[in-house]
């Protein structure tokens, strides 16, 4: 055996018994991963959701804060959530 084989089976085997599960680290992931479509850096206009729906989504993201999102970032995703809180807020109030 080379040198190099004792730390492969660390690398491989190390994980599985330390707890290491693949939806642990799914979830992690995705708690430090920018929805770039509510930043408007991407197109996404395939995904449609309604005001209450983006206003939780956007909470969502802000929660994340500085660990994932610049302070740019973050003031224009307030700044999206406080739009989309005026959208309903005008929607409610034009149905009376």
């Amino acid at each position: 055996m080379g040198k190099g084989v004792p730390a492969l089976i660390l690398t491989l085997f190390v994980p599985i018994f330390v707890g290491y599960h693949p939806t642990v680290a799914l979830a992690q992931q995705a708690q430090t991963r920018k929805n770039e479509c509510l930043l408007g850096s991407r197109n996404c206009m395939n995904l449609s959701d309604d005001i209450r729906q983006r206003m939780r989504h956007l909470e969502k993201e802000i929660k994340k804060g500085h660990r994932v999102y610049t302070p740019q970032e973050l003031k224009k995703l307030n700044q999206e959530l406080r739009d989309a809180q005026e959208q309903l807020r005008t929607l409610e109030h034009s149905g009376n």
